[in-house]
């Protein structure tokens, strides 16, 4: 997994085609923008979970 510190502004990409970018912070809060082909599923880590999607595998523990 790769792990990464961003700034406002800063963004990275995955594939030819997605694009995530860090736009915003506020204070624990960090706001993405997400460009992605209409093809391919953006979702939100907890409605995938309830949904009843599995939790993937290989995530970092948070730290509070």
């Amino acid at each position: 997994m790769l792990k990464l510190s961003l700034t406002p502004g800063e963004y990275v990409t995955i594939g030819d085609e997605i694009v995530v970018q860090l736009y915003k912070t506020d204070g624990k809060r960090s706001f993405f923008a997400i460009q992605a082909p209409k093809d391919v599923p953006v979702l939100r880590g907890a409605v995938a979970e309830r949904e009843g999607r599995p939790r993937p595998k290989g995530l970092l523990q948070v730290e509070d």
